[in-house]
């Protein structure tokens, strides 16, 4: 379904098409109707076509077997969209917010973390179509390249050690922690940035911490175990997030806790494995941080205690750097900042008739720069900024000619032209998003703290 999406170029337009069979007409709140009426009489060849265009656009070849099983999966949205009360815009939105306790944000949302795009670099991965939550979501955009916290769930004293310290420091740099929600490491780490945030509460500046997000494998409202339960309200009441690409509803299946680890590597720009067995899920989320050129950093730990197998092997095999300290982790994650957060917390601010956050991007939200640069009218200006952030993660030198071929990497189907690059580089550079050195070095011109989220920050009509 990701392909055809991306051949669609419009999630309105693919819905109406995937519903025309079990629909009178398409619903009467969706946009870009015009289109939408065009396409419908010819819906199942028009299917067909978006999907086999947006194979190719993912670097793909739609072949027999390939249609074989889009045509499975269309009858299986079909049947998900039969049980949903499509007629009307408030059932709906009741349904998908598991009434109106989460939101939902989509790609062209100022919310979404766009370091997942990098799921799409690799034809066989595919980046989540759009996020729930519980929380904060400007949390999720609140750092540059968020630090991961992973390991066993029974981790020993050394083990919660070493995560409860990366995770502090982390936070008391400003940098968001990421990791999942079970007992052990994820919520070692978790209770260590929000300790950050406790050492800050009567400062001057107690949004200086960073904040934590939690990332599950079934529907947010299904969060457990229940001895988290605690942890989980302290890091929604300390400005964090809860976070799931599965709609409420959803039961964490075992296989749904593997995809869930490529969320949490895409998101961090490190991933730090604080103690893990020989066989353990968080090496399935290095395995994900390592395919997509994060820096990935474990700690070593005694050789004859099983506890640290995985870490130790790790080191080993040359895949992982050693981590030296876990009071002292500068160097492995980029320079201290303020996050980059709004003034009001988003979860006070929205309310029962506004869940859904997909395309109104706040101009001011980093005095102009914003984390995923939504408000960026020109399509080319928008994936340099994109390809920039790419490189950038990879620690690779960014100037007008790898920047040139990251592009075409990204997009093999875009004619990008020298001269038109040169025109994008010129315009990011005048309005101030980009710097560029005497020696031509590009780089994210800097950010400074958030300005106010206007009122209608969350004032959105469509979910996707």
């Amino acid at each position: 379904m990701f392909a055809a999406l991306k051949g669609s170029q419009s999630a309105s337009l693919l819905l109406s098409l995937i519903a025309a069979p079990i629909t009178a007409s398409p619903p009467d709140w969706l946009d870009d109707m015009d289109r939408i009426d065009a396409a419908i009489g010819k819906a199942p060849t028009e299917l067909d076509r978006l999907f086999i265009v947006g194979t190719a656009r993912w670097g793909r070849r739609a072949d027999a077997r390939g249609m074989e099983r889009f045509h499975a999966a269309l009858e299986r949205w079909r049947e998900r969209l039969a049980a949903l009360p499509l007629c009307g815009w408030e059932p709906l939105a009741d349904r998908l917010t598991f009434h109106g306790g989460q939101w939902i944000i989509g790609p062209a949302s100022p919310y979404w973390p766009h370091q997942l795009d990098d799921l799409a670099i690799r034809s066989d991965w595919a980046p989540p179509l759009c996020l729930w939550g519980m929380g904060d979501p400007a949390a999720l955009v609140s750092c540059d390249e968020p630090v991961a916290v992973v390991g066993s769930r029974d981790i020993n004293d050394y083990g919660r050690f070493v995560a409860r310290n990366v995770g502090l420091q982390a936070a008391r740099h400003g940098h968001l922690v990421v990791s999942g929600g079970a007992k052990g490491a994820d919520a070692a780490a978790h209770w260590g940035a929000l300790a950050a945030r406790e050492e800050r509460k009567d400062s001057d500046d107690p949004d200086y911490a960073g904040r934590t997000v939690a990332v599950f494998a079934g529907g947010v409202e299904r969060r457990g175990p229940s001895c988290n339960f605690r942890l989980f309200d302290a890091m929604l009441t300390a400005g964090g997030a809860l976070v799931s690409e599965m709609p409420p509803g959803t039961i964490p299946e075992a296989r749904r806790f593997l995809l869930r680890n490529r969320i949490i590597a895409a998101m961090a720009g490190v991933v730090v494995v604080a103690q893990a067995r020989h066989r353990s899920g968080a090496l399935n989320t290095a395995t994900w941080a390592a395919e997509m050129n994060r820096t990935l950093v474990a700690a070593p730990g005694d050789i004859d205690e099983p506890y640290n197998t995985g870490c130790n092997r790790l080191v080993h095999d040359g895949k992982a750097v050693l981590l030296a300290s876990a009071t002292d982790i500068g160097d492995i994650c980029h320079a201290e900042h303020t996050p980059y957060l709004s003034v009001t917390p988003c979860a006070a601010a929205v309310d029962e008739d506004n869940r859904f956050d997909t395309g109104h991007a706040d101009t001011d939200r980093t005095d102009g720069v914003t984390p995923n640069d939504s408000d960026i009218a020109d399509p080319l200006q928008s994936m340099m900024m994109t390809a920039i952030r790419a490189l950038r993660r990879r620690d690779t030198v960014c100037t007008a000619d790898t920047l040139l071929a990251e592009l075409r990497s990204r997009h093999p189907g875009k004619v990008i032209s020298v001269a038109g690059a040169q025109q994008a580089l010129t315009a990011l550079e005048t309005s101030g998003r980009i710097a560029v050195d005497a020696d031509g070095t590009i780089a994210i011109a800097g950010a400074t703290r958030a300005r106010p989220m206007p009122e209608d920050h969350l004032s959105v009509r469509h979910p996707l």
